[in-house]
């Protein structure tokens, strides 16, 4: 950990920077004034992003660079036309960094998350569900890729720990659901709830950057989680034909509307009460994510693609 690293969110004019940075863009652009170029950079830690420039010998710089992602930088903070932006003096290949420090990560702690739904799954009742599940948890692999996928690029969660965040927002408010509502199965209402974005593990890239696998382009979450958990089950001996065929029912009804890319709209009481928790946990963390990214002081944000409105946050 880099202990007196100055993060984008912290930076000011006059700033010192001397720390690694993803670099998300780089493009070499003319001088208007005289020959030559300059390196134009879109650079990035887990707090954000920040326009850069090299003046000096960009060309034989970026030819030194060329496919890293993470770059030790050296530079100054300055201000050009209100915004700020850093001057950069230096530039190198960095292979010695804290992923943590790069990139967005879950706020919530990823061990006391894991201990909540190991929990979780110690309530499920029924033997097939719970071997279903424990299957997941039990293989280092699969599990590690589901504790560190994010839930989304963009829109929700979108950082290392998202799905697992995301997941156990769900699963809490269909637990509380099969409280209310007596005549819910609690134990496939729970399952769904854990397994419908496991797609999402294979759907979504996230090492320094969260994008989209072939697959996931392709295919798409949904049928990849399909795909994961028929091949799951297969592995369970007289694993009952009906309660498979629920599962993955929910799985590919979650979204829950033609229009939203949902193959199937929910068809009985457990895979609707699924899709709006899902909602539910979605939007929650849109709107908090809004008031927390504008901070205080502000009534009203600005239109939010996302959700579609301005959001009132007094």
């Amino acid at each position: 950990m880099h202990e007196d690293r100055v993060f984008i969110a912290e930076m000011k004019e006059g700033s010192k920077i001397s720390a690694p940075f993803l670099i998300k863009s780089k493009r070499l652009l003319p001088f208007k004034n005289k020959t030559g170029k300059f390196l134009n950079m879109i650079l990035g830690d887990k707090t954000g992003q920040i326009e850069a420039f090299l003046w000096e010998n960009a060309e034989d710089c970026l030819a030194h660079l060329g496919e890293c992602l993470v770059a030790k930088v050296e530079g100054e903070v300055e201000t050009y036309r209100e915004n700020i932006q850093i001057k950069v003096n230096s530039l190198i290949p960095c292979d010695c960094y804290v992923i943590e420090e790069l990139v967005p990560v879950s706020s919530k702690d990823i061990g006391i998350m894991q201990v909540e739904l190991g929990d979780v799954i110690e309530t499920i009742n029924d033997k097939n569900l719970k071997y279903l599940l424990n299957m997941i948890t039990n293989d280092p692999v699969r599990y590690k890729l589901f504790c560190r996928a994010p839930a989304a690029q963009f829109h929700h969660q979108a950082y290392l720990g998202g799905l697992l965040e995301h997941t156990l927002g769900v699963v809490r408010v269909c637990t509380r659901l099969a409280d209310i509502y007596k005549d819910v199965n609690r134990d496939l209402l729970v399952t769904g709830a854990i397994l419908h974005d496991i797609g999402k593990t294979i759907e979504l890239s996230y090492d320094l950057m969260i994008g989209y696998t072939d697959q996931g382009r392709l295919l798409g979450h949904i049928v990849l989680g399909s795909q994961i958990v028929v091949d799951l089950i297969k592995q369970i001996p007289d694993f009952p034909k009906d309660l498979e065929l629920k599962i993955i029912h929910m799985i590919v009804s979650h979204h829950g509307e033609y229009e939203w890319q949902s193959p199937k709209r929910p068809k009985f009481l457990e895979a609707m009460l699924l899709h709006y928790a899902d909602m539910i946990d979605a939007k929650v963390d849109k709107f908090t994510q809004v008031k927390e990214d504008l901070g205080e002081g502000q009534v009203w944000s600005g239109w939010i693609k996302g959700l579609d409105r301005y959001v009132y946050l007094k």
